[in-house]
């Protein structure tokens, strides 16, 4: 009967948030833009809006809206595929040596045979013809070829284009040439889906001669102001200002006080450009400052991001729902930010969301960057380290219990510092983000502490405890809006873009492996298993499957699945619930709440913030099969190429080789285990098979059940060390497989 009336409750709860989502969804509306003045400057860094001596810049650092965005794009993080995603508003590629030109310009057909003018070129290839004063795309097929290989619906020209259907103007001056080579990657933002902007310039007249200057040219401001100021249409201008671009090109080769002098004046040059702009902006004018990093290839980072309007009148740090992060966005959000500015329908192959500005201060705002970088650039030395440990406590710990060696004062430690290290690395990582030897020094003197004290406690104790440690923390962190999880090393990484907020992949293994242990420790030790025992267990776990699949908690759907597959097994386990007719029909249902409040709380959770999980349901709601096809695809070839090069899939085959080893030797520890230790028996198993079901339902599965399989071969190595080795207990006397439980 209790449990009918629990099922009842969060079906009732569920329908609830349901008639509550109208109240809650009610948008906000802006006042609409006539234009926005999109000015990129590649190569600009956040350093240097930290420097001195350029007002206009520190300006707007103080009334602007500021952000720091990621550069994620489709493929590698080349300056083509940078621009190719801002314009998509998803992740896209567009091919390096196809560019942008006017009409009249002379270029060469394929193959270098034949020298032509661009107008005739596209006309060649597209059967149209250019309009005048446009600038025109000839290598649009190649663009569109490019983006059908990726896992990512990308549609050509997607933020022109959009532009365009609601009656605005698009308009993109200036370039990176290098020289005589032309580098324009802008109207990748402004043209429409057959590769054309209907108004601009981006040949050499863009551009003054400077002997002086890499190339010899630099940008030719005056006339891009005259176009620019001139243009009084309504819609999107984008101006791409070069000249950080071809010093970074070219810097190499100048000794490096003529490189920073020039760097000085080509910002000093930029800054005036920028007070004039401003001086000029009226109260219907976006004006936009990014950069798109130096265009190196595997080049990762945070990049500017300024947003000014005059009439806007508290501006604050740029958010998303995409990042849910105050002052971080991703690059995918521009797109949509200015077709919601201005009033535009943002398409459904646009994965970004609007960008919007939050109370923030400069302070608050470096804070964060810095944060975020410290914790990116050690990242991979740190988590690299820890696999290692693992690899190497693994392998002793299996020879010393083959060995029947003694040691279990020291190695006991060992083991269970492993399993802590996901705790300290929630608790500790912000706060030792200074250095390796300050993160290592600090993570190893803290978790051989806390493992001297739990191993003075008998087994199931230990382990309780361990367990307890492993998900309470992470759980009321991702409750209270997950302040540690976003800084730890184990946490996600908004610079790399894969996530930004919910239970990362790390820590779902975590928790699932963890909460199954604290449970069969604590039951071990219950002399009987009570009806209200077996459902405060189901309520137990059932929380948990709440928190993984809520949008506004863990956001986790494939630890939501996984999980429900290890609670699962848990909990058939736990209380020997034999395989029968009524057992599956309970699973079943059970099975079908959980999926049903996956899709409920994501799917009628409010607009504004939808999660990655309710925009993927919204696809399949409304028919949308193709982006759901893209997501598999894309997820399918992560966890693949995760379990073919990652070091974590190293950590859980040979996690799951140690398994198979002490399954057989020494000879009757299994047995002796299922014995002694039946509920942890029962927990290792369903943590296993959560395990797998992690691998076959993440993206990233591979790295969930490395974590989650730790909670597995970790603890039943303690009780090899213990108890199968001649170890003894806390009070000294000799463990014996045949006696009571320690």
């Amino acid at each position: 009967m209790k449990v009918k009336k629990t099922i009842w409750f969060s079906l009732c709860l569920i329908l609830w948030l349901v008639g509550i989502r109208e109240g809650i969804c009610a948008p906000q509306s802006d006042a609409l833009l006539q234009q926005v003045w999109w000015f990129n400057v590649p190569g600009l860094s956040l350093q240097d809006l930290r420097t001195p001596g350029q007002p206009h810049l520190n300006w707007m650092m103080e009334h602007a809206s500021v952000g720091a965005m990621n550069m994620k794009t489709g493929g590698k993080e080349t300056l083509s595929n940078s621009y190719a995603t801002l314009g998509a508003g998803t992740r896209a590629v567009a091919p390096a040596d196809e560019g942008f030109y006017d009409p009249d310009e002379p270029v060469v057909d394929s193959g270098g045979v034949e020298s032509t003018s661009a107008g005739i070129l596209y006309t060649r290839r597209m059967g149209e013809e250019a309009p005048a004063g446009s600038v025109v795309y000839p290598g649009i097929m190649k663009y569109k070829a490019e983006n059908e290989k990726i896992h990512f619906t990308v549609k050509p020209g997607a933020l022109g284009e959009a532009l365009h259907r609601k009656g605005l103007s698009t308009l993109v001056l200036g370039n990176l040439d290098e020289g005589n080579k032309p580098v324009r990657y802008a109207p990748l933002l402004t043209m429409n889906s057959r590769g054309i902007t209907t108004e601009g310039s981006v040949g050499k007249e863009m551009l003054a001669s400077d002997p002086k200057r890499p190339y010899g040219v630099k940008s030719h401001y005056r006339r891009i102001g005259d176009r620019l100021f001139s243009w009084k249409k309504p819609g999107l201008a984008v101006v791409d200002l070069g000249d950080l671009y071809r010093l970074e090109k070219f810097g190499e080769t100048m000794s490096p006080p003529v490189r920073q002098t020039m760097r000085h004046q080509i910002l000093a040059e930029l800054d005036a450009f920028l007070g004039e702009v401003l001086s000029r902006a009226g109260e219907n004018r976006l004006v936009m400052v990014t950069s798109t990093g130096r265009g190196l290839p595997e080049e990762e980072g945070l990049f500017p991001v300024l947003m000014y309007q005059p009439s806007e009148k508290q501006p604050g740090l740029l958010t998303s729902s995409t990042t849910r992060r105050t002052g971080v966005i991703s690059n995918i959000d521009l797109a949509p930010t200015l077709l919601d500015r201005m009033g535009v329908e943002i398409p459904g192959e646009m994965l970004g969301r609007p960008t919007t500005a939050v109370t923030g201060n400069n302070g608050m705002f470096w804070s964060t960057v810095d944060r975020v970088e410290s914790i990116y650039r050690l990242r991979p030395s740190v988590l690299y380290s820890y696999i290692l440990i693992q690899i190497l406590v693994l392998v002793t710990g299996l020879t010393l219990i083959l060995k029947n060696g003694r040691g279990r004062g020291w190695m006991e430690s060992v083991l269970l510092a492993v399993m802590l290290t996901p705790f300290l690395f929630l608790i500790l990582s912000d706060v030792t983000a200074g250095s390796w030897w300050m993160v290592s020094g600090t993570l190893v003197l803290t978790g051989l502490a806390f493992s001297k004290v739990l191993t003075r406690a008998s087994t199931l104790p230990l382990l309780f405890w361990a367990g307890l440690l492993g998900f309470l923390p992470v759980v009321v962190d991702g409750l209270l809006g997950g302040p540690l999880i976003r800084h730890s090393f184990l946490g996600y990484d908004p610079i790399k873009g894969a996530r930004y907020y919910g239970v990362g992949n790390e820590y779902m293994g975590v928790v699932l492996g963890s909460s199954i242990l604290a449970c069969a420790a604590w039951l071990e030790r219950r002399p009987t298993l009570s009806r209200r025992v077996r459902l405060g267990v189901g309520l137990f776990f059932f929380a948990l499957l709440v928190f993984f699949a809520a949008p506004f908690w863990g956001t986790n759907a494939g630890g939501a699945l996984a999980s429900a597959v290890g609670f699962g097994v848990a909990y058939l386990r736990f209380f020997k619930a034999k395989w029968s007719r009524g057992a599956a029909l309970k699973m079943a249902g059970m099975a079908a709440i959980g999926m049903l409040t996956l899709v409920v709380l994501n799917l009628w959770f409010p607009v504004e913030s939808p999660s990655h999980i309710g925009k993927a349901l919204t696809d399949l709601q409304g028919g949308n099969f193709e982006e759901i096809v893209q997501i598999i695809n894309r997820k399918l070839e992560m966890n693949l190429k995760l379990i073919r090069f990652s070091s974590w899939g190293k950590v859980f085959l040979l996690s799951l080789l140690a398994m198979a080893v002490l399954a057989f030797r020494p000879a009757g520890g299994l047995k002796m285990l299922t014995r002694r230790y039946p509920q942890l028996f029962n927990g290792f198993t369903a943590i296993l098979a959560g395990s797998l079901a992690a691998l076959a339902f993440n993206d990233s599965g591979i790295v969930s059940a490395a974590t989650a399989i730790v909670y597995v071969v970790m603890p039943v190595m303690i009780i090899g060390i213990r108890e199968w080795t001649g170890g003894r207990d806390r009070v000294g006397r000799v463990a014996h497989p045949e006696k009571g439980r320690s």
